[in-house]
């Protein structure tokens, strides 16, 4: 089916696909034809099959899911829901924008107020009001009474870091505060390389966390331990706005007029990904009209329906989604190609039709069929640009920017520091999810096999290395939002290279739900695509 996506060189041709095995790891020989160099024209080779699941979601799912045209009678009359949606959504936003522009907010409830409405995923609604926001109340914002709260301390440092004011100047005595704590947890992931003060807090407030009275709050337990697991600022949007959202509707106290926007944007945004799904589907079905299935390659969509979205999910850049879902479809299969299908001869000769990126896939194909274990620095200078993220963020770059610069193309051109972070971040989440099954598969070169190789350490002290080098990746990223930055890339660009690396945190969370999607990553499909929250009665 891969070879359907590329126009193959005549003196390349596969006649038949390979089929998968029910046996992850197993070879299987297949007779084939190959017009290639000098080879025989008949001979067989064995191919590799790894045990990848059919697509979960199909193309009649996607199909039944509500149109467009969805109608109800409102008032008498009727009316498309979006256009209710977006009425409604309108006047909600009105009355958050007033409490923000109000006078008489105190700085810690203007502080919280920002800091929900960034976690219920409506950032991107009130983008410019919340700069105007601090702007004009800076120095109060800056200088909220540190002595008597650690969490007002901590949260002014990480909300104005977010926003890309880099002299947050964090100084706070630690204490028995949970709730402290936990905001000063969550903003030490927004340091800088420099910055240890906040590295001895993050390893502090960990320690504590973890060890909590078992008297403490229900919902504040509720976000320590969603804290613990991954701190917001490595999670994936739309994944956190619905968590934050359950979350927000249990809490005491909640803002109904705040709860009640985030629920309707979360489901007209949502209502815009069905439509640009069912459309890709469609796509699909049409290019391979024998199959019913969304995936286009590895037989599972859940890593590349997340995947657009995951990096941008504003309705105004659909259009970007559509073709990063392309690009991550054909990356993958080119991926495939490599892993799994080809031989040796016939890859070399696939990587002169394709270049670049195939030349660091073809490098990892030698490293297989060598046993080639090399150094950790060889492996790693290769493996941010074949974690294909790269790929992503140039196509993503012209699909998304109304103003292309110079220095921006010279900064793509040749791969800009900044560019090397979320691609790092995904390459080593992704051997640390998934190196034990692909060493018993065959492997011999991921980055913590190519450590211990190097070092004679233990695998522990590996993958401690390899988080180690992912909160570097971090905090060089965190350098890059900052407002004087050297960076040659506008905001919206940087924060979806940044969301890039969300995605892999996701993606590789729990294990490799990209090769071997579990039931966690189809319930993130369903809670960010498919199914809506339930609207509030009034």
């Amino acid at each position: 089916m891969a070879l359907h996506l590329f126009n193959i060189p005549k003196q390349f041709s596969l006649t038949q696909n390979v089929p998968r095995h029910p046996l992850h790891g197993t070879c299987m020989k297949q007779r084939i034809i190959c017009l290639a160099g000098n080879q025989d024209l008949s001979q067989t080779i064995e191919r590799r099959s790894a045990n990848y699941q059919p697509a979960a979601w199909s193309y009649d799912l996607l199909e039944s899911l509500k149109k467009d045209n969805r109608e109800e009678i409102f008032d008498g009359g009727v009316e498309t829901l979006e256009k209710m949606y977006e009425d409604r959504a309108k006047k909600l936003e009105e009355e958050v924008k007033c409490r923000m522009y109000d006078d008489n907010i105190e700085p810690l409830a203007l502080l919280e107020l920002v800091d929900d409405i960034q976690n219920l995923g409506l950032g991107y609604r009130f983008e410019k009001d919340i700069k105007r926001s601090l702007q004009r109340r800076i120095l109060e914002v800056s200088n909220v009474t540190f002595e008597k709260s650690l969490h007002a301390a901590a949260l002014s440092f990480r909300i104005l870091r977010q926003h890309g004011y880099e002299n947050g100047n964090f100084q706070a005595e630690l204490c028995k505060d949970v709730k402290g704590m936990l905001s000063l947890y969550e903003a030490s992931y927004h340091a800088f390389e420099e910055e240890n003060l906040l590295q001895e807090a993050k390893a502090f407030t960990r320690t504590h966390l973890k060890n909590l009275d078992a008297n403490i709050d229900k919902s504040l337990q509720e976000l320590v331990n969603h804290a613990m697991e991954l701190p917001s600022h490595h999670r994936m949007l739309r994944l956190e706005a619905r968590w934050r959202i359950e979350e927000y509707k249990r809490r005491a106290g909640a803002d109904d007029v705040l709860l009640e926007l985030a629920i309707l944007d979360f489901n007209m945004v949502q209502s815009s990904l069905q439509r640009e799904l069912q459309d890709m589907s469609r796509l699909v079905v049409e290019t391979y009209g024998h199959s019913k299935q969304v995936a286009v390659c590895k037989g599972q969509a859940d890593g590349i329906l997340l995947l657009g979205c995951g990096m941008v999910f504003e309705p105004e850049y659909s259009n970007c989604r559509k073709g990063l879902t392309k690009v991550a479809a054909l990356i993958t299969t080119l991926d495939d190609i490599y892993d799994i299908y080809g031989s040796l001869d016939e890859l070399e000769q696939f990587t002169d039709a394709w270049a670049v990126l195939c030349k660091v896939f073809l490098q990892e194909a030698k490293w297989f069929y060598t046993k080639c274990t090399p150094t950790f620095e060889e492996y790693l200078d290769n493996g941010w640009r074949s974690a294909s993220g790269l790929v992503l963020l140039v196509h993503a770059y012209f699909l998304m920017s109304k103003n292309i610069t110079k220095e921006a193309l010279e900064g793509l051109e040749k791969e800009h520091d900044f560019l090397r972070c979320p691609n790092i971040i995904f390459r080593l989440s992704n051997d640390l999810a998934s190196w034990k099954a692909e060493i018993e598969g065959g492997e011999s070169a991921k980055s913590i096999s190519c450590y211990m190789n190097q070092t004679g350490l233990s695998e522990d002290r590996a993958r401690e290395h390899m988080n180690n080098l992912i909160d570097e990746s971090w905090k060089k990223m965190n350098k890059v939002r900052a407002v004087d930055s050297s960076s040659p890339f506008e905001k919206p660009f940087v924060e979806m290279a940044i969301n890039l690396a969300r995605i892999a945190q996701c993606t590789y969370q729990y294990g490799d739900s990209h090769s071997a999607p579990d039931d966690r990553s189809k319930k993130r499909v369903l809670s960010v695509i498919i199914e809506p929250i339930p609207l509030m009665e009034r």
